[in-house]
């Protein structure tokens, strides 16, 4: 291998090293678990394909009679939302998706047209592509249909 193969080999393995790191992950899902956490009875992730880690739920926010829950995926790098209605809790709803370095990491959208998305932390919600969304966590927006 000449010299110049070798230099442009080692820019890209270092690039590759700094450059392709997975986030931590959402810093409110490392916090300590309480009671207020614990999933309904009624939302029964047997049988649903989100992989979810036993004990990772965390109530992120409650807004218009909705829990909003987030939750680690046993798969690697993965998180979800999970919407539970108040009253209703067995039309709770639910998605995941890898962390990666996208600001947005999941949209869920409800019967009724509300969609709830799952952010990344530190995203900047005032930008124009978050108009019409409302912050009801660090990690959650909401957006409800417009009522004409």
């Amino acid at each position: 291998m000449n010299r110049r193969a070798i230099a442009v080999f080692s820019v890209v393995a270092a690039l590759g090293l700094t450059g392709c790191s997975a986030p931590a992950g959402l810093k409110a899902l490392e916090r300590e678990a309480s009671a207020e956490d614990k999933l309904p009875e009624s939302v029964s992730l047997t049988g649903v394909d989100l992989n979810l880690e036993a004990g990772t739920a965390r109530l992120l926010a409650t807004h218009d009679d909705v829990k909003y829950f987030g939750a680690k995926s046993s798969t690697s790098g993965t998180v979800c939302l999970i919407a539970v209605p108040v009253g209703l809790t067995e039309r709770w709803r639910a998605g995941c998706a890898a962390v990666a370095t996208s600001e947005q990491i999941v949209t869920i959208s409800g019967a009724d047209g509300t969609e709830a998305k799952l952010i990344n932390d530190s995203v900047d919600t005032n930008r124009p592509e978050y108009q019409g969304w409302t912050r009801v966590h660090e990690n959650v927006l909401i957006s409800k249909p417009s009522r004409n």
